[in-house]
């Protein structure tokens, strides 16, 4: 256990940090949920954006799941800019545009044609789409994190960060629900004729209540403290390129890189593993569905945990469980849709739901710690997003390791996924043990740590 003195402030909560955390929640749910379609429906989409012969394939499996890595690749860029307005103008007014562009973008990929109407251009169409609506997602977190963190007490930052993080895995639940409910009330056939389109325009609910919330909500306290005291800087995101916040950014860039590994490891794979397993679509969408209740639960209850471990050694823990466990429960998510037994399919998607995502509820958390208030948004949005510069890019390294690891996952693709949860806690452990303890630190402070 971590010891710091906790004064009576610290357990005090900001008015109205109910609905701020709320709005992240929320906003953060939606950016799992249209991801969730895009793995989910991974098949489909390959289906409708690429020839049949090649839809079929592994190879045109991974070239479908760029879909993903295009709105991934973008949010650097969302992050940079929304990042920098978020430090300039507020992260309450950021808040409001970019979750508008992003329920926007996330619905318009309902409308894109399909291959057999207009070629090759139906993919390309596809990743302009996908590239547009991650720069918005990039803004979302950049702005968002700081907005939650900074609207709570300072006793329980962890558990809203854990609480806030977990939305991502509930989106990921319910999206895995919807393509799985969507499937069993349309049928597969209309599924890969028109019904996937439905699906997307699901979005705009969330986006819609997450609008609501932030309209009635005033900025952060610690910003506009910042903001009275004439400490907002003039291009805040060019300040964490410089000495000390450069150190600060740098670690931060490898432990992120570390975390989206662990994430993609489930996220990129768990329906690709149980489909070539022979699971149903259908069955597939709702336990990867399920697997998103433990991801979530899991980053909650462990963003709570850093409450008491403290920050760094609570990585440190879940980055050593994890890789040692990779192999042995990722055998289990393949091995049980092969039997398709119940409370195997179950245990494989609480031990693959758990593994990859329990160190995120940290996150937001850890970030907002890292980085002084004048360029918190720039520092927490372009640090997270830092992750995905290689990361991003796991569906075109894996199709080298499908081939080398076929002797041990024959035409499936479990030990390739457990690869990457065992790099993953190399890397992101590392980080986090080279990192400071952060726990107890002031959101006020104007210098990294």
């Amino acid at each position: 256990m971590v010891k710091v003195q906790w004064a009576p402030e610290h357990y005090r909560w900001p008015p109205r940090s109910g609905s701020a955390i709320a709005s992240q929640f929320i906003g953060f749910m939606l950016d799992a949920y249209d991801l969730t379609f895009v793995t989910a429906m991974t098949p489909i989409l390959a289906a409708v954006l690429m020839p049949p012969t090649l839809s079929k394939s592994v190879v045109g499996y991974y070239l479908t799941l760029l879909g993903y890595a295009f709105t991934m690749i973008a949010r650097p860029v969302g992050s940079a800019i929304f990042g920098n307005f978020a430090d300039k103008i507020g992260r309450r007014d950021t808040l409001m545009i970019t979750i508008l562009g992003y329920g926007i973008m996330s619905a318009v990929t309902a409308a894109i044609p399909t291959y057999a109407q207009v070629g090759w251009a139906a993919f390309w169409v596809y990743a302009l789409i996908r590239f547009i609506l991650g720069v918005f997602v990039g803004g979302e977190y950049a702005a968002g994190h700081p907005f939650a963190m900074e609207y709570s007490a300072p006793r329980w930052r962890g558990l809203v960060s854990g609480i806030v993080q977990g939305g991502f895995s509930w989106g990921v639940a319910l999206g895995g629900l919807v393509v799985s409910a969507f499937t069993a009330v349309f049928g597969v056939k209309a599924m890969y004729a028109y019904a996937w389109r439905y699906v997307f325009l699901t979005g705009l609910i969330p986006a819609a209540v997450a609008f609501i919330i932030r309209y009635t909500m005033p900025d952060t306290p610690i910003f506009q403290e910042a903001k009275e005291r004439g400490q907002l800087e003039r291009i805040p995101f060019f300040s964490i390129f410089k000495p000390p916040a450069l150190w600060t950014f740098l670690q931060v860039l490898v432990f992120m890189t570390g975390l989206f590994f662990s994430s993609y490891s489930m996220f990129d794979f768990a329906v690709g593993i149980y489909t070539r397993a022979g699971l149903p679509e259908g069955l597939a969408s709702f336990y990867y569905g399920i697997m998103g209740i433990f991801a979530a639960i899991a980053a909650t209850l462990w963003g709570f945990a850093s409450d008491f471990l403290g920050r760094r050694r609570a990585l440190i823990i879940s980055a050593i469980v994890s890789a040692v466990l990779a192999v042995p429960a990722y055998y289990v998510v393949y091995y049980s849709a092969v039997v398709r037994s119940v409370p195997l399919l179950i245990l494989g998607a609480l031990l693959m739901g758990w593994l990859s995502q329990w160190p995120w509820g940290l996150v937001p958390v850890y970030l907002s710690e890292r980085f002084a208030t004048q360029r918190r948004g720039s520092g927490v949005g372009f640090g997270y997003s830092s992750g995905i510069f290689i990361s991003a890019w796991m569906p075109l390294y894996s199709i080298p390791l499908y081939g080398a690891f076929a002797a041990i996952e024959g035409t499936n693709i479990w030990f390739t996924a457990a690869f990457w949860l065992i790099l993953a806690g190399v890397v992101y452990g590392i980080a986090a043990a080279i990192g400071p303890e952060t726990i107890g630190v002031d959101l006020r402070i104007v210098r990294e740590r």
